[in-house]
């Protein structure tokens, strides 16, 4: 019964209704693309129907939607419509599946036949089902980040790094490694980890139907603290606050703590010691170590310790830090000199220091005007000591004791001077008398 009625079916669309002009169509079909569960319609526009017949046919499957006003197909989703002038039909299919993707004819029973064909397309917009990978793992070691995404048509899956620009370091099966800004694939693979390395990484997934999604995961790298002094040698000034500072790279966040070498522990925290911290970022801390109310008693080497469970077990890794007491302002010239000691107005003051060079040769008649002292705000005489970090590696800062010259020795630079200035004058006199009398 059922081959018998699609036999009449296609025998109606084939009769040839009878002589005059025939139908035509006036505007293409349309392709059209939706998500699963929208709804469609095609349109199909056609002048001159007269006694002529509208089917819509399924081109794949070649399975009869629908003739005329009647549904054929047994989906319950499928619907026709026209206008009232007969000129704009429509099939309507609610609710799109994957499996309504295809062509669709709209046909009119002409000798030969006359169609135009649209092309549905089904999508799925990509989703990402789960992403997963360590949240913490050892500087040095591997790591490997996963994606699972589904679409249709399957997306593509690829990774970047959370902040734009960053790059990826990849290492190939040569053991040669190459950084880029995207890597593809649903699996990233990291190996040799190193703290830069640390942060946010984005799994994206796209299908070229958007929007393309990603998901965000954090992975973080554990490894020791790496301490740097924000200022090496710092100066102090009596009655006032003196003020150190150190930043701390680690993770897990180290614990910071100040301590003044060469004596008994103190705390540095609490009445003239107070400690600030402040977070930078996930990885950094700025340490500040007020010392109120200076004295020059708080002269000395300063560490700025910090520990994790990286270094646990073993020393704390230093940041050293020398703390020495200022001059704050400065008088005298060339005619004397001045030592570091209060006024009676209250002022401080600084020496100026006389360096004798004492190479020069005092026999040998000058061929030129030597230099036989220099002077500068800063003592010539230094000694400098170096020590190394807790581990041995390197110096990590150096300590300067300056030897102030004695009054005496104060005094005898300004008469060297002086004798100098006169033996100069002396040495030229005899040429200007002879350039007067000559001139």
């Amino acid at each position: 019964m059922k081959m018998e009625l699609l036999d009449l079916l296609l025998i109606l669309i084939s009769i040839f209704p009878g002589e005059g002009m025939k139908p035509r169509f006036i505007d293409e079909m349309r392709n059209i693309t939706v998500e699963v569960g929208r709804d469609v319609t095609f349109t199909c526009t056609v002048s001159d129907i007269h006694g002529y017949r509208i089917g819509w046919v399924k081109a794949n499957t070649k399975a009869i939607q629908a003739i005329g006003t009647h549904v054929i197909t047994h989906n319950t989703r499928v619907s026709v419509s026209h206008d009232e002038s007969r000129r704009r039909w429509n099939l309507h299919i609610a609710d799109a599946q994957l499996d309504d993707t295809g062509a669709y004819m709209c046909q009119v029973n002409t000798d030969p036949m006359r169609f135009k064909m649209g092309y549905l397309d089904v999508v799925i917009t990509p989703d990402i089902i789960d992403i997963r990978g360590p949240e913490v793992v050892t500087e040095g070691s591997s790591a490997i980040l996963e994606c699972e995404a589904r679409g249709e048509p399957p997306p593509m899956v690829f990774w970047q790094r959370e902040r734009t620009g960053e790059k990826i370091t990849v290492y190939n099966t040569d053991g040669t490694s190459s950084r880029h800004v995207r890597v593809e694939g649903s699996a990233l693979h990291l190996k040799k980890m190193r703290r830069e390395q640390a942060g946010g990484y984005l799994c994206i997934a796209s299908n070229g139907h958007p929007p393309a999604v990603s998901r965000r995961i954090q992975l973080d790298v554990k490894f020791r603290p790496l301490v740097t002094a924000t200022e090496k040698h710092v100066y102090g000034y009596i009655g006032k606050t003196a003020v150190l500072m150190c930043e701390v790279e680690s993770y897990p966040r180290a614990e910071i703590t100040w301590v003044k070498r060469n004596q008994p522990y103190v705390s540095m925290s609490g009445g003239r010691y107070i400690k600030e911290d402040f977070h930078l970022n996930d990885y950094k801390t700025k340490s500040v170590l007020n010392i109120y109310n200076y004295t020059s008693q708080d002269e000395g080497l300063y560490d700025c310790r910090s520990k994790n469970e990286m270094n646990m077990n073993s020393k704390t890794v230093d940041g050293v830090i020398y703390l020495n007491t200022a001059r704050e302002s400065l008088h005298g010239n060339l005619g004397g000199s001045h030592s570091a000691e209060e006024t009676e107005e209250g002022e401080t003051t600084t020496d100026l220091y006389y360096t004798i060079i004492t190479d020069y040769d005092f026999s040998v008649e000058p061929k030129y005007k030597p230099k036989l002292y220099e002077y500068n705000t800063e003592p010539p005489a230094v000694t400098k000591w170096k020590g190394k970090t807790a581990g041995g590696h390197g110096n990590r800062g150096s300590r300067t004791r300056t030897k102030h010259q004695p009054t005496s020795q104060r005094f005898l630079n300004s008469a060297v001077k002086c004798t100098f200035s006169l033996m100069w004058f002396l040495e030229g006199l005899p040429i200007i008398i002879i350039q007067l009398i000559y001139f």
